[in-house]
């Protein structure tokens, strides 16, 4: 057994039954593999549909007097390619990826778009051979930070990366993502230089006194370039 398949499977805090469906999950499209069909892609689409139902039930649970359109944006702050290839990345699960020439020379491992498809494929294959309930423990250990900062104190029409996100999920079915660039000043008196990024373009770029005020800053300056590009 690969060593790397181990360490996914500590960082998991989950152990597969049967390797063969670990390899599945971890097996993108490019790899030509003896047995026909033998990719990830149908465990990614059963893990997109166990991953959304997963947070729906959560923030159900946890903000009751929300409305279904709060929800819906809250869901979408966590279930999104950006958030989904961060926590693939934190299990090491590009150091595990089974892919074709064309991809490891072009870095796939590293594309978010693969890493958050083989994130979804693992939990399709985790709850193909265990049920929801124990998919569900694993999920809701490794997002509990996550869903602890969600700050419903922020309002709809301030929470500028909501907003920018919903914009680009609408229209690509995908999200931009975040890249700290530069750490500036005195531990005590830091400022975070952000960029938001987009296909490997970059948006904009913002700074602020912590991470996420700077993330904020640099949605808010992409949306007023959009809103700028249509007058």
């Amino acid at each position: 057994m690969d060593s790397s398949w181990i360490q996914l499977e500590q960082n998991l805090g989950y152990r597969f039954k049967e390797q063969k469906n670990l390899q599945k999950a971890l097996t993108h499209k490019s790899f030509l593999s003896s047995e026909k069909n033998f990719n990830n892609e149908k465990l990614e689409f059963l893990g997109d549909a166990v991953v959304d139902l997963i947070f729906s039930e959560w923030l159900y649970e946890l903000f009751l007097d929300e409305d279904e359109g709060t929800l819906s944006k809250k869901r979408a702050s966590l279930v999104n390619e950006t958030v989904l290839s961060d926590v693939a990345l934190e299990l090491k699960l590009d150091q595990s990826l089974i892919m074709g020439k064309g991809e490891i020379k072009t870095d796939g491992a590293k594309n978010p778009r693969i890493l958050a498809s083989v994130f979804e494929a693992v939990v399709g294959a985790m709850f193909l051979e265990s049920g929801y309930e124990i998919t569900r423990s694993v999920c809701r250990r490794l997002f509990t930070t996550r869903v602890q900062s969600l700050n419903s104190e922020i309002p709809f029409e301030k929470d500028f990366k909501t907003r920018i996100q919903e914009i680009y999920q609408k229209q690509y079915k995908r999200v931009p993502r975040y890249q700290l660039i530069e750490e500036v000043g005195p531990p005590h008196d830091r400022i975070f230089i952000v960029e938001l990024v987009f296909d490997d373009v970059v948006m904009s770029r913002a700074q602020g006194r912590s991470k996420k005020e700077a993330e904020q800053r640099a949605a808010e300056e992409a949306l007023r370039m959009m809103n700028e590009k249509r007058v």
